[in-house]
């Protein structure tokens, strides 16, 4: 009964590890990839756009009807 206790917990713990972890990011990038072909051969445009958060900066207030 001990150990299958034990067992619980840790596979608990690991869980919230693993969802916390990826969430401590403070940046979001984006990125686009565009490629257009023609006569001349191919060009490929990448676009990464990088957002830094904080909460210095917060979201303007919802308005209310």
């Amino acid at each position: 009964m001990r150990k299958l206790i034990s067992t619980m917990i840790m596979g608990a713990f690991l869980a919230g590890l693993g969802i916390a972890i990826p969430g401590c990011s403070d940046e979001t990038k984006t990125e686009s990839k565009v490629t257009a072909s023609g006569p001349g051969g191919k060009t490929t445009a990448t676009e990464t756009k990088s957002i830094k958060q904080s909460g210095d900066n917060p979201p303007p207030a919802p308005k209310t009807p």
